[in-house]
């Protein structure tokens, strides 16, 4: 973690301490909301979403997901027959005041028996904030810094876990899967030149380090990361301009918001380049290709999470989503789905589901082989999923005819790579 993130996350924990003083006392005037997390009426599961903001679409998504299985649970007959309730806080554009403000508001309300979040703030600091609560949180997005926390003292943090695995493969997939379809055919590199865009945050710029090693060290010439500041960015000229210049084989772009990517890969499309082009995360939610229309196809991306879609569980969940919402569900639909499902079960296991010390890690000890996103166990010593053939599996993916097809690894795939329309 460098010096500025730390000032952040040591920054954020003063801010969520005052505001904690202030709902305590406000709490003891009003009588809180009755104190039903002890009882046995309704339970709320608290949600960090960005449902306003740059990434809103991720919000909704994971806001729809949680709704689903809170849904499913209440027609089973809720957790040991007590229903549950979701109460969503939007984390707006991920700073740490407002992220600071939503965990204050869950962890001073005494009906909250779990958090969860596709994503909250981009250094995930709240989680040493439901650590001191109680309140058992699970994740499903910047797995490395949850490691980072998490693994320095992991008996710390019993009730924190990450649905989402290890990032690493994020550096190491595309430049082993680049050389394998430069070595059978699929696609001959005419160089070795790649162009790289980072996004100022640390899910983005950890992912360049590691790319930009990872191909390096396949002998490919690195141009970046030309680092945009993280945030609405809607003009790409100057970098498509450098991309012009240097004429690489490959062009990467990390900004992971939806309208970044897609006016980016809009703006690029206009006058291309020969290059393969990999955006980082974006093309996966729906609104990328409906922003970017016609223009999606071709582009590359890959997952460390995503739902395993050839699976009969997976095709009941697409049904059920598709029916309540009407559409598609996007990537942190599912991943927020399968983290509800997972505490529940875990409830159940203990017995009761407002025992938040036993609940919580009792979510470690899981192992769902039939999950959506396939199996989901713990590492107990970084609390992250566990990824690979006997885990989380990770997939390439391009966007071809407007959709989403996975296309590596052979037993996941749903199609073949094809070479981009723009290049010739």
């Amino acid at each position: 973690m460098t010096l500025a993130s730390r000032t952040v996350r040591r920054a954020a924990v003063a801010t969520m301490a005052a505001f904690a003083v202030t709902l305590s006392a406000c709490s003891s005037l009003t009588g809180g909301s009755g104190g039903q997390g002890a009882g046995d009426g309704e339970l709320t599961l608290g949600l960090l979403a960005p449902l306003t903001g740059a990434a809103a679409a991720d919000g909704k998504a994971m806001q729809n997901g949680a709704e689903l299985a809170v849904d499913q649970l209440n027609a089973a007959g809720g957790v040991k027959g007590r229903k549950l309730t979701l109460r969503a806080i939007d984390v707006k554009d991920q700073t740490s005041a407002a992220v600071s403000s939503a965990v204050t508001t869950l962890t001073a309300d005494p009906n909250v028996v779990a958090a969860f979040t596709g994503y909250a703030s981009t250094t995930n600091f709240e989680i040493d904030s439901f650590a001191q609560a109680g309140i058992p949180y699970v994740l499903g997005g910047n797995s490395a810094q949850t490691q980072e926390i998490v693994a320095k003292a992991p008996d710390r943090y019993p009730g924190i876990w990450s649905i989402a695995p290890s990032y690493d493969g994020y550096s190491t997939n595309l430049p082993n899967q680049l050389e394998q379809w430069n070595t059978d055919g699929t696609f001959p590199l005419r160089n070795r030149k790649a162009y790289l865009i980072s996004s100022d945050n640390a899910y983005s710029n950890q992912i360049a380090g590691g790319l930009k090693t990872n191909l390096t060290a396949k002998g490919w010439q690195v141009t970046g990361p030309d680092t945009v500041p993280f945030g609405a960015v809607d003009d790409w000229t100057t970098q498509i301009n450098k991309i012009h210049a240097l004429d690489p084989a490959l062009v990467l772009n990390l900004d992971y918001q939806t309208a970044n990517a897609a006016k980016f890969l809009t703006q690029f499309r206009q006058n291309p380049t020969q290059s393969l082009v990999f955006e980082q995360y974006a093309p996966s939610v729906p609104e990328f290709v409906t922003l970017a229309g016609a223009g999606a196809d071709g582009v590359l991306f890959n997952l460390p999470i995503a739902p395993v879609t050839k699976t009969q569980v997976t095709q009941d969940m697409i049904a059920k989503y598709t029916q309540k919402y009407g559409s598609a569900p996007a990537n942190y639909a599912f991943i927020v789905y399968e983290a509800v499902r997972m505490w529940a079960q875990a409830a159940d296991k203990v017995g009761d589901p407002a025992q938040k010390d036993k609940v919580g890690p009792a979510i470690g000890t899981l192992d769902d082989q039939g999950t959506t996103l396939g199996r989901i166990r713990f590492d107990p010593a970084t609390h992250l999923a566990v990824s690979g053939d006997d885990g989380v599996p990770f997939i390439n993916y391009q966007i071809q005819g407007g959709k989403r097809v996975a296309i590596t690894p052979a037993n996941y795939a749903e199609g073949s790579f094809q070479k981009p329309a723009w290049i010739r």
